[in-house]
């Protein structure tokens, strides 16, 4: 082999090389590219579904608490039953029955104050007693 062969053969690879590390940086250069294009769609898509995860959740919430409020309705109303029927069975009256005698004795004394004659009040028997007090303290 010769110097020029040798030569030509150096600049042969140093021109590939060059060739390579510059295919290499526009390689690098075009994924850095893609990459921020992609992320900002991506992060994009990342935060739509977020929303939705996050309206679902809140969905799912509402709902569950809607049932926890029925089923604690109707778990009071049970109770509030229970409790009546063994109030019923010792002899406790209800409260509609306890309602129901409040107003009949509310009638009944309405009616007794109609009937019953007012007597005067004799405001001299006062007086006298507090003179006749008065009088034996001295």
């Amino acid at each position: 082999m010769n110097t020029e062969q040798v030569t030509t053969g150096y600049k042969k690879l140093q021109e590939g090389l060059f060739e390579s590390t510059r295919r290499l940086w526009l390689a690098s250069l075009g994924t850095f590219s893609v990459v921020e294009e992609e992320s900002s769609e991506i992060f994009d898509q990342l935060i739509k579904k977020g929303r939705l995860v996050e309206e679902k959740g809140r969905e799912r919430l509402s709902k569950t608490k809607a049932e926890l409020e029925t089923d604690t309705h109707q778990l009071a109303d049970k109770l509030d039953h229970q409790v009546s029927v063994v109030l019923q069975k010792l002899g406790v009256p209800s409260r509609a029955q306890v309602q129901d005698l409040t107003l009949r004795v509310e009638d009944l004394t309405e009616q007794v104050e109609r009937l019953a004659p007012k007597k005067p009040v004799k405001k001299t028997t006062r007086a006298r007693t507090t003179k006749t007090a008065t009088k034996t303290s001295k």
